[in-house]
């Protein structure tokens, strides 16, 4: 995830999927503020800012580009933290423990191992005996 990733000019169709997600997601919270938990001034905050927002991003898309931006800007950093930690967790609490246990029991899966006894590493390979079965590789 980069910089360059974020779409600074989104076109016209990812800017009503925003319009439209803003009015599901708003209007989801104000039915759950106002039926889930009794708050009324929540519920009435959220279900105009959702209907501010969303239909005139549905009718006019460009006009919700500086909020799209705005968003995708702000949310870039959190992103990309959860990635990279996302990784390191992944590499340290996975491959890592994995590859010391395979070092440990002495697995050796690619033969890559010295052996001073041999003259050469060259493993041969079984040829075909039909040629036809060159055009099935699988």
């Amino acid at each position: 995830m980069q910089w360059s990733d974020i779409q600074f000019r989104p076109d016209a169709r990812t800017l009503r999927q925003f319009a439209g997600l803003w009015l599901v997601c708003f209007g989801g919270l104000a039915a759950w503020e106002g039926f889930g938990r009794g708050h009324t001034t929540a519920a009435t905050a959220l279900g105009i800012l959702a209907l501010a927002v969303g239909v005139p991003g549905l009718l006019r898309p460009q006009v919700l580009r500086p909020i799209y931006v705005g968003w995708m800007v702000l949310a870039f950093p959190i992103g990309w933290t959860i990635s990279q930690i996302i990784l390191a967790v992944m590499y340290y609490g996975l491959f890592t423990p994995i590859g010391l246990i395979f070092r440990l029991i002495g697995r050796d899966s690619l033969h890559r191992a010295r052996r001073p006894g041999q003259a050469t590493y060259w493993a041969p390979k079984a040829t075909p005996t039909d040629p036809r079965r060159y055009l099935k590789q699988f």
